[in-house]
């Protein structure tokens, strides 16, 4: 087989495989739940609740798009806050509707270079974009795992989440001090492709607005948590502003998993568990995660109306 079929074969079968893992996943968790207990707490759910949630998202994209920016001019050019913001919508389009992130990802990209950028200044922002993001995530996440691990003790339901996601944090700190302090010594070591974002990411740790732009970061994630606490609060469940900042980080940064469409599956599943902790029972941890799931594709979805607008639509749709 040829490289070229191999690339076609994957491109294929990757996007089943995650079709197939989400259903997996969903059907195995639905035949946990009470689904007459579950469209009864939807129905109490207020048309004020669904809207601030919403709101909410929307104001995460619109941060999103306004680090995309403050990123962007780190390392070259400063995309206008207007045209990020239309590009990350689209991108969260395709995130929604498509079973990968790198048609989303090429939507953003292909984007600012008609915005005036380069490509290279147009990958690279991206590229850190996404870094940062899970970075951030998994800071925030590993917080709200310690705080569980001290209510499980050692027989947390997971098996070696906490120390994984200690160690990923710690090793990507010990890494950028290493980095920052020894930069060239990687140049000789990375292929000439990766030398662009060896000079991005060492610009990026020296700028003045380095804290400043993680703290957006986790601003940004914070608000999923907001947004989650205030379907909680909806839907009646008992559970604490100070639980929810404990609770939901892990359940997002398993959401990010690249096994599944949109997280669906690992979503539902990490809230049963985390919430479990808290003593809130399986059919209410996914139906709030449900909830949270729809909402989140309402907003990705919203980003259609500016793709249908899109004189590149079908390069990314190809992708």
């Amino acid at each position: 087989m040829t490289a070229p079929s191999s690339r076609a074969l994957l491109r294929t079968v990757i996007p089943v495989l995650k079709v197939a893992v989400a259903l997996g996943l969903v059907i195995w968790i639905a035949r946990k739940v009470d689904f007459s207990e579950g469209w009864a707490a939807v129905q109490a759910l207020s048309a004020t609740t669904i809207s601030v949630s919403i709101l909410l998202l929307l104001l995460q994209a619109l941060l999103s798009a306004w680090r995309w920016c403050l990123l962007s001019e780190m390392i070259g050019q400063r995309l206008k806050m207007t045209g990020a913001m239309k590009l990350f919508m689209q991108s969260l389009f395709y995130n929604q509707a498509l079973p990968s992130p790198i048609p989303g990802d090429a939507a953003r990209i292909f984007g600012a270079i008609k915005y005036g950028l380069t490509i290279t200044e147009a990958t690279l922002g991206v590229v850190m974009d996404r870094i940062l993001t899970l970075f951030g995530l998994a800071v925030v996440a590993l917080i709200g795992l310690l705080i569980m691990r001290g209510f499980y003790g050692h027989d947390f339901p997971i098996p070696y989440l906490v120390e994984l996601t200690a160690l990923g944090v710690a090793g990507t700190i010990a890494s950028a001090l290493v980095f920052s302090w020894r930069r060239h010594f990687f140049v000789r070591f990375l292929p000439a492709k990766l030398h662009a974002l060896n000079e991005a990411l060492g610009t990026f740790l020296r700028h003045r607005r380095m804290l400043g732009i993680f703290l957006l970061t986790l601003v940004i994630h914070g608000l999923s948590v907001v947004s989650l606490e205030i379907l909680v609060l909806g839907l009646g469940l008992p559970l604490g502003w100070g639980q929810a900042a404990a609770a939901f980080p892990p359940v997002l940064l398993i959401a990010m998993v690249p096994i599944s469409v949109g997280g669906w599956g690992l979503r539902e599943g990490g809230m049963i568990v985390s919430l479990a902790v808290f003593g809130i029972g399986t059919t209410d941890a996914a139906t709030l995660s449900v909830v949270f799931g729809l909402l989140q594709l309402v907003v990705g979805l919203a980003g259609g109306v500016f793709v249908l607008s899109r004189p590149h639509s079908g390069k990314i749709k190809a992708l």
